[in-house]
């Protein structure tokens, strides 16, 4: 035997360089979820419903910036939720001013609809899904 201990031990492959299109994705989502309790604050009806989609959307972000398939999914649920939510405010905001749903909530519904939108975009870029895709088959011992 010639070879040291460590000959079947090859050295483990360096991690994937997370790729900024997930980090952008994520900041994006929280900040659409942000605005969007901005709009709840004067919707009683919703407003816990929406802080629940902030808090959920914030630790999907956390989750998906480390590579995580079931955050990935869970922030494309929460956007849709929150699409929901905003659509009746950019849509009357803009077509009827002057009643519940104001100008100014419908710039906010529509910016926050937008970039989530764009966030949810940014998540299944091909770059994002070559670095979630390896975390698949990692399984627990």
């Amino acid at each position: 035997m010639t070879g040291s201990p460590d000959e079947d031990n090859w050295p483990e492959p360096a991690p994937a360089q997370r790729p900024g299109q997930l980090t952008a994705a994520a900041v994006l989502l929280v900040v659409s979820a942000f605005i969007g309790t901005t709009i709840a604050v004067n919707d009683p009806e919703l407003t816990q419903f929406v802080y629940l989609l902030l808090f959920v959307t914030i630790g999907a972000a956390i989750r998906i910036r480390k590579g995580g398939r079931a955050a990935r999914v869970t922030a494309s649920v929460t956007a849709a939720l929150l699409f929901l939510y905003l659509g009746p405010h950019a849509i009357r905001g803009l077509s009827d001013p002057g009643g519940v749903y104001q100008p100014d909530y419908a710039v906010r519904a529509i910016i926050a609809i937008v970039g989530s939108g764009t966030g949810v975009g940014l998540l299944y870029s091909a770059p994002s899904r070559a670095y979630v895709r390896p975390r698949r088959h990692r399984t627990a011992r």
